[in-house]
Order: structure tokens, then sequence, then C-alpha cells
């Protein structure tokens, strides 16, 4: 009886780990359906992929040369991505990635790769994909290099 008991008490360490760990595979998973779902203009995408309070960072590429980083703060980001989705379907805007590295990052992962939006242009853009609150994965931090000036007015 004791081997019995023993023997499920085994099973049930070796067989369902407390922490089981995140994956490259499973961000990558997440990081190809985020993709999918933003080029499907889904409304609920904030939602789904990112925590709450995300840092959002576009790093501006000055025409003479220089970049600046810009912290977005949320609530603009969230008007502009809700402006950005009307014209974005009704020009079939995608963005596409290529050169898609993941390394991990403490916790959590950083997805780096380079952004191929739809009308042209490639662009560096990373991310850092973890778990939340509830061991679900979201996306924690969004950099994307833009050559949109006006990021440099706020």
């Amino acid at each position: 009886m004791k081997k019995i008991i023993f023997s499920l008490f085994l099973i049930g360490i070796l067989g369902f780990p407390a922490n089981a760990k995140t994956t490259p595979e499973q961000v990558k998973a997440f990081f190809n359906s985020y993709v999918q779902a933003a080029n499907n203009f889904d409304p609920n995408l904030f939602q789904k992929y990112y925590i709450p309070t995300p840092k959002i960072i576009r790093v501006v590429e000055k025409k003479d040369g220089t970049t600046q980083s810009v912290n977005v703060p949320l609530k603009t980001y969230l008007d502009e991505a809700a402006k950005g989705q009307k014209v974005g379907k009704m020009l079939g805007y995608k963005n596409n990635y290529s050169n898609i590295q993941i390394t991990p990052q403490g916790k959590d992962f950083k997805v780096s790769a380079t952004r191929l939006p739809s009308p042209g242009g490639k662009y560096a853009a990373y991310f850092v994909i973890g778990e939340d609150a509830n061991g679900k994965l979201k996306i924690k931090v969004e950099s994307m290099n833009t050559p949109r000036q006006e990021f440099l007015k706020n």
C-alpha cells in the first residue's frame, strides 16, 4: 500500500510540475497568433494579447538618420490603435515579421524581429512576452521603429 501511495505521489510531482516553464515554442506560437489577430484587425487585440499596462515604445527614425525613443502613453496608444484599425482595414495594411529571434529575459522572453509593413519598409521591432498574474502569455513591452515623425511631438 505504501508503495502505491508513494508511486502516485511521484507521478503527481513528476507528471504535473507546479511551475511548468514557458518554452520558446509557446512564445513563438503566441507571437504568431498575435500577428494573425493584428493583421485581421481583431477588435479585442489589446485585451487578448497585452497586460493591462504595457510599456509601448516607438523609436522614431529621424530624417537626419538619427533615432529618438518615445514612450507612448497608454491612452494615446489605444486611441491611435482604434483609428489605425479603421484605416488599416480599409487599406489592407498588414505587418509581417522576419528574422524572428526569441531569447530568454529573466522569466520572460524577448522576441526580436524585422517588421515588414505592407506598403513597404523594414523596421526593427521587439516584444517582451511573459506570463501575467493568471499564467497567460501576454505582451509586456512593445517597441517598434517607425519613420512617423509625429511621435516626437508627444
